[in-house]
């Protein structure tokens, strides 16, 4: 697939400026825009946000599906605790997820997936990967790996310059 060079400017973008940095911030937030919204529009016609998937993703795959704490589900999800609390309530009543108190620590709640939750990602899985697969073909097949590898290191640098 060929990939057209665009007129930046009409965004802020002034690449003659020959500031890449400024350039590769300001592309990857207008992608991370253009994702988010069609990952959105997607979720919404399953009844679910962006946030609420990614919580239910992370309860059914993480801690090997034992359930994660409130406060390392709003760390992976960058959001805040109350937000964390409205989700993880909603999902509760939907149920799709469980909340059982720590047995280490009885101020913390442990979220876990329900099996109606898991039969939910399940299918929904399909038709969001094959529009993962979709907004990212655009990338050429044989840059895709060098662009993932670029982004994870750039992502793991940063995580590291904030402890």
């Amino acid at each position: 697939m060929e990939i057209l060079k665009q007129d930046l400017r009409p965004y802020g973008i002034d690449p003659s400026k020959g500031r890449s940095y400024e350039n590769i911030t300001y592309v990857l937030a207008l992608v991370y825009n253009t994702l988010q919204a069609r990952v959105e529009k997607y979720l919404a016609a399953q009844n679910l946000c962006a946030v609420q998937f990614n919580l239910l993703m992370l309860a059914a795959y993480q801690n090997n599906g034992q359930g994660l704490s409130q406060v390392d589900l709003s760390k992976r999800l960058i959001a805040s605790a109350s937000n964390i609390t409205k989700l993880v309530e909603k999902s509760v009543q939907a149920g799709w997820l469980t909340r059982k108190t720590n047995p280490q620590n009885r101020r913390a709640n442990i979220i876990c997936i329900t099996e109606q939750g898991q039969k939910l990602i399940d299918s929904i899985w399909p038709g969001y990967d094959a529009l993962l697969r979709s907004l990212t073909a655009c990338i050429p097949a044989q840059e895709q790996a060098a662009m993932a590898q670029i982004l994870d290191k750039w992502f793991f640098n940063l995580q590291q310059k904030n402890k």
